[in-house]
């Protein structure tokens, strides 16, 4: 049993699994359980009691979730692989890697892991906008077999996704974008660096002959989860970048967003910041 400090207060029940069938075994068993990896997000909420775990389980040891590989015309990374690992990836997934390299400072990089960010559920997680327009698949399993859900499909409200209470993610999986394909991260914070996201935005444009022939555009933090712009991407497709089809696609997105206002931003300012994300995406993709 742990004993309290000054800052956490509760007591908890503490594992480090050192293999995912034994940490699975765990989770079935306790189901009120959570689980840590880098902690970046669950340990600052311990500590201002946002959460109050009764049963942590540690699969920071875990290295069989530890990696990225090419395999099957897909890039496959494990839910336990750090952020830096997969900047510093020789393994290219553009978009995905502009998005971690503006994810918290080095220290943050060093610990979080690609699964905690996704899980954490943030309609401002970083990880989830590149991941929407790249179309992955999150594998989720327990000791009765696992699934595959599409990452839009992930989360359901802020802080919220399907994961079961007896499931724990343990892969991302990410086709491979193919020729001609366009890729853009783009994100405001309050300062220039270590900032959670006011607004962020992820574009994937498929070209052939400077026609759009597919395109995919996702933003964070504009409403309870991340979202497709459906509409905006529609806009798009069939046509070729011009300033006045990113000035109409623009005003699409930010109509199609449904953002709230905090500490970090009004609703309407949240509104003309999806606008500017998306003009800047498209016309560094021109």
């Amino acid at each position: 049993m742990m004993r309290p400090t000054s800052v956490i207060l509760a007591d908890f029940d503490y594992s480090a699994p050192k293999s995912l069938e034994e940490a699975l075994r765990e989770k079935k068993e306790r189901k009120d359980a959570h689980i840590i990896a880098g902690g970046t997000d669950l340990i600052p909420k311990m500590r201002g009691q946002v959460v109050k775990p009764v049963y942590l389980i540690d699969i920071s040891g875990i290295k069989e979730l530890e990696y990225i590989e090419e395999r099957d015309g897909q890039v496959r990374i494990g839910a336990g692989t750090k952020i830096s690992r997969i900047i510093e990836s020789k393994i290219k997934i553009d978009v995905l890697q502009e998005a971690c390299k503006k994810l918290g400072n080095p220290l943050t990089r060093n610990k979080a892991t690609i699964g905690g960010n996704l899980c954490n559920a943030s309609p401002a997680a970083d990880t989830a906008t590149p991941l929407m327009v790249l179309g992955a698949e999150l594998v989720l399993k327990s000791l009765d077999g696992e699934r595959t859900v599409p990452v839009e499909k992930f989360f359901v409200g802020p802080g919220k996704t399907v994961l079961r209470d007896d499931e724990i993610l343990t892969e991302i999986r990410i086709p491979l974008p193919g020729k001609g394909a366009k890729e853009k991260f783009v994100k405001v914070g309050l300062r220039k660096a270590d900032a959670i996201s006011v607004v962020n935005c992820a574009v994937l444009l498929k070209v052939q002959n400077r026609v759009i022939k597919d395109a995919k555009i996702a933003l964070g933090s504009v409403a309870p989860t991340p979202i497709l712009a459906k509409e905006a991407q529609k806009t798009l497709i069939g046509n070729r970048l011009s300033e006045e089809l990113i000035e109409k696609c623009a005003q699409i997105a930010a109509k199609e967003s449904k953002p709230i206002s905090d500490v970090r931003g009004s609703a309407r300012y949240r509104e003309l910041l999806v606008e500017g994300c998306v003009k800047k995406a498209l016309r560094e993709l021109m």
